[in-house]
């Protein structure tokens, strides 16, 4: 019988010249928007890579890096009661909010729909030109239902209550009812700051990588990548590729039916 710890992942151990090209790669690279220390040594580690040092040098190259202080997060509101809203399964319940005006872009494009996930954290956000009825509607319909199926959950009245969807409301005085949407909007906004000196008047266009870094580091509350608990896989990172992780360098595939097999067995 072979041995189980033969399919558990193993980690690539670099070097000290080896080191940097990782952590420059992940924490500013093509797909990544400067994230905090902590959650840059998380990612490096799930991808495959480790050093003794490395969630040391991932903080200290985070303190060292222009963009990361020049946008860190200030001062921070005092605690408050956790107003705890559980969501049963994945896409039950959806937190909106709307972001803006921005700068225009072509088509006019000024404002930014944001939608996160309870459960997996995830987040949808569309560039529209106007807030209507119309647009917040077709939002809803192509990048929520059509991807995720039918919430139980979600804002506007008219389309809720076309679907059968329960409207939640936010209260003024307690914000926090609807932390997720605004937990996503800070992220989406820091992330848009710290391209924007190599991106001015572009910050639709930089949506997506600030989404894809999002997507695919690990949460703090979930302590997994939104884009593990939606799809059930690790995505490859830009990184893997420039310096295969063991992933990309243990892979035969003349042996991949026979593991899925043997995966298939353990499950």
């Amino acid at each position: 019988m072979t041995p189980i710890f033969n399919y558990l992942p193993l980690l690539g151990c670099f070097e000290d010249e080896e080191t940097t090209y990782v952590i420059k790669e992940v924490h500013e690279g093509v797909c990544d928007t400067h994230i905090g220390g902590r959650a840059l040594a998380s990612k490096i580690a799930r991808a495959g890579y480790y050093w003794p040092t490395l969630r040391s040098d991932c903080l200290e190259y985070v303190k060292k890096c222009d963009k990361c202080q020049k946008f860190a997060e200030g001062h921070k509101a005092p605690p408050e009661r956790l107003h705890s809203i559980a969501s049963p399964w994945p896409f039950f319940k959806w937190g909106v909010d709307i972001l803006g005006p921005f700068p225009p872009v072509p088509g006019q494009v000024k404002f930014l729909v944001v939608a996160v996930d309870y459960l997996t954290k995830w987040i949808e956000a569309e560039p529209i030109a106007s807030i209507t009825t119309k647009k917040i509607k077709r939002f809803f319909w192509k990048r929520i239902i059509c991807r995720f199926g039918i919430p139980t959950k979600i804002g506007t009245v008219e389309f809720c209550k076309e679907l059968k969807i329960k409207q939640l409301f936010t209260s003024v005085e307690h914000p926090q009812s609807n932390g997720q949407a605004e937990a996503a909007n800070k992220v989406i906004l820091r992330g848009l700051w710290k391209r924007s000196e190599e991106a001015k008047g572009r910050w639709a266009e930089e949506l997506p990588q600030v989404l894809w870094s999002y997507h695919t580091t690990p949460h703090s509350t979930t302590n997994k990548t939104p884009f593990h608990l939606t799809f059930g896989t690790k995505a490859m990172i830009p990184i893997e590729i420039g310096e295969p992780s063991p992933k990309i360098a243990l892979f035969e595939p003349s042996k991949n039916e026979e593991e899925l097999r043997t995966n298939l067995d353990l499950l």
